[in-house]
This record gives structure tokens, sequence and C-alpha cells, in this order.
């Protein structure tokens, strides 16, 4: 079987290192895989060390970050469709056997698929606004009823985006597979972010972003340190510059200058994250959540909001905490619970660790996608006789 795999980016985003496990545990089954993206990227690094084939075509996004009128947005539309004329001879090309789009934010590869006549599948890593703001150019509605049309079958990355999607999409059409999550390469020495034991550390991976829940953590650990306990939060990550701005000013407002770093994009979270005594995931509405997982594959006790993918990933009680979006007083009352009990924050966090560590295995993800990918193609060879 040879797939060829549309990225959206060539960055190393949530998305893309998902395509990269999945494209590693494809090979590994022999399958043949191809990429096109639209620019470079460190993606294509990662790439060329599996020795797969990719090739540039420049296509844009079908969504945007702001309300546009209705004919600007269709415009943008036709633009975003254009492309795939010659994604279309670049799959040929390479004699694919099925496309598959690895996100909501492009259309190109499902209409190229269409040129080539051949099975298309959607894999879908996001909400789409409930979690990046992301506006469909041609409307929710109809985006999503044609991502429905144009694909023998549409992957989910949890429950809750399968759910989402299916207000437009028939539920049989679409397929949950959780993707896996490896951890990233471990650098010999790791060093605490903060040298003094007593006080408790907490850390934040992801992107800077208002649906991340940034708020949510700051006012918490204010709220903490009012009640005598000796915190700092590490924020890992980039995004926003406005927002970060805007939690610069937070930050000072609260007087929490000495007691919140931001520590700007890690390559390698997991450092980090083991150096931490708790995780916070705070987002808003989180599709999947790799950090979560990362975290709980390295044993640390999670504190979640009871929201999106992370109600599938954090047992409340069991594997972690979950507190309600956007209630900083209860996400405060959840880290003093987890300060004031050590016996249980590390009883939740070895409880996490033997809950993911078999479930998310490249293996597994690789096999699940295959067996559908082989679905497809039978259903599609039965329907061309």
């Amino acid at each position: 079987m040879r797939v060829c795999f549309i990225s959206h980016t060539a960055g190393r985003g949530g998305a893309e290192l998902a395509l990269l496990e999945l494209v590693q545990g494809l090979i590994a089954e022999g399958v043949d895989c191809k990429v096109l993206v639209p620019k470079r990227g460190p993606l294509l690094e990662a790439l060329d060390r599996l020795h797969v084939e990719w090739k540039i075509i420049s296509y844009p996004w079908m969504v945007s970050v702001r309300p546009r009128r209705i004919p600007d947005r269709t415009l943008r539309a036709i633009k975003a469709a254009l492309p795939s004329v010659p994604m279309a001879r670049a799959i040929r090309r390479w004699r694919c056997d099925v496309v598959l789009s690895n996100t909501a934010t492009i259309g190109a590869g499902a209409l190229a698929a269409l040129l080539a006549r051949l099975p298309h599948v959607w894999h879908l890593h996001e909400f789409g606004y409930l979690d990046h703001n992301l506006l469909f150019h041609l409307g929710e509605r109809r985006t999503v009823q044609l991502i429905g049309c144009l694909s023998a079958v549409v992957i989910a990355n949890s429950r809750a985006v399968a759910k989402e999607y299916a207000r437009y999409i028939r539920p049989n059409r679409i397929r949950v597979i959780y993707q896996s999550v490896t951890p990233r390469d471990e650098i010999e020495k790791i060093s605490d972010v903060i040298s003094d034991h007593r006080v408790l550390r907490c850390i934040m991976v992801g992107t800077l972003h208002s649906k991340k829940g940034h708020t949510d953590a700051i006012n918490a650990l204010s709220e903490v340190i009012r009640r005598g306990i000796s915190a700092h939060l590490l924020v890992v990550g980039e995004g926003d510059e406005r927002f970060a701005a805007e939690l610069l000013e937070q930050v000072k407002d609260l007087g929490l200058e000495r007691r919140v770093t931001f520590h700007g994009y890690e390559s390698n979270p997991l450092l980090l994250i083991r150096s931490a005594d708790l995780m916070l995931m705070c987002s808003r509405w989180e599709a999947f959540g790799r950090v979560t997982v990362e975290a709980m594959l390295a044993g640390k006790a999670l504190i979640g909001s009871a929201s999106g993918g992370t109600i599938e990933l954090i047992q409340d009680g069991k594997t972690g905490l979950l507190y309600e979006s956007g209630n900083h007083a209860e996400l405060a009352d959840k880290i003093q619970y987890l300060h004031d009990n050590p016996e249980d924050r590390k009883r939740l966090g070895t409880a996490a660790r033997s809950w993911a560590i078999g479930r998310f295995t490249q293996e597994r993800y690789a096999k699940e996608v295959l067996d559908l990918l082989n679905e497809v193609l039978a259903k599609e060879k039965i329907t061309g006789l």
C-alpha cells in the first residue's frame, strides 16, 4: 500500500507529531508513505530521517481566525481549491492508493484525491473554533458536510472531536482512533527548574492561546500563594504575541513576577515535565492532549479542565484531578490538595503512568489506521467492480 499524506504545515505541532508517529508506524507495517507539505520546515528533516519522500506544493488553509464577508470567503475558498490540480499530478506520479489529509484546515487534498480518482480519508486533530478560533471560509455546516462527502471515512482523535463533527457527518462515517504518544528523546542530565524543593512546582505546556486556559492557571497560582503555599508556575510554549503580552500584564498585576516563568518553546518538554511536581492542563477545549499523555507516561500528577478530550484521558480521582474550566478557585483547591497530600500526588502519578503506558503505542496506532485503510480500499475495489 502507498499512502499520500497532506500536512497543513511543515512545523512540529501536535498534528505534525502525530503524523510522524503514524508514518513511522506504517513504515514498520510495510506501507510506503509520501507526504505533501505547503512549505519548508522542521517536519521535512524528520521525514528525511525516515527516508520518506516529500514534495512542496503551496496550498492555503480553508480557515481564518477573523470573520470575513461572504464574497471574500468565497474567493478564498476557490483559491484554496486551485492547488488540488498539481497535488493530484504528484499523487498520480507517486502511484498512491489512498490520500489522507491530516487536519481539518486543508481541503485541497480531498479535491486532489477526487481528481486522481482515489479514496480519501480525513484525519481530524482539532475542533476548529472551540480550540483555535478557526472559522471555515464556507461556514462550519457546509464545510463539515463537505469533509464527510469527500471522505471514505473520517478519523477523529477523540470521542469529543467525533461528537462535534457528528452534528453534520453521519456518525457511522466517523471512527475514533487515539494517536500514539512516544516520549521524546531524553537528555542524560535533567536539571530542576527551581532548586528549592520546598516550592510546589507546577507546569503548563502548550501554545500561548486564549483557549488554553493560562489565565486560569495564573489566577489559581495567585490564590494558593495567598493561602500561604509556596508555589511556582512554569509556562512552556510560544504563540500569539498579543495574548502573551496580556499574560505578562496579568502576572505583573498580581505581583507574580518571581512566581511565574515564561520558558518559551521547548523541543523536548518532557525534561521540564519531569522536573515539575504536577502538570496543569487548563485548555477549555482540548481535542486530544499529547502533553497530557506525556505527563502521564512521566508519572506526574495532573489537574485538567473537565472538557473536550481531557476527560477521556484523566479519570477524576484515579489518574488525576478535574476542575470546571474557568473556575480558578476550584483549580486552586485542587492544587492545594496535591500540595497538602504528597502521597496522594504520587499515587495519582503512578496510576496515570500505569493507565497510559500500554494505550498510546505507535504499533497500536499504526495498526488501527492500517486496518481502516485496508477496509477503505476493499470497499473501493468492490464498488469499482
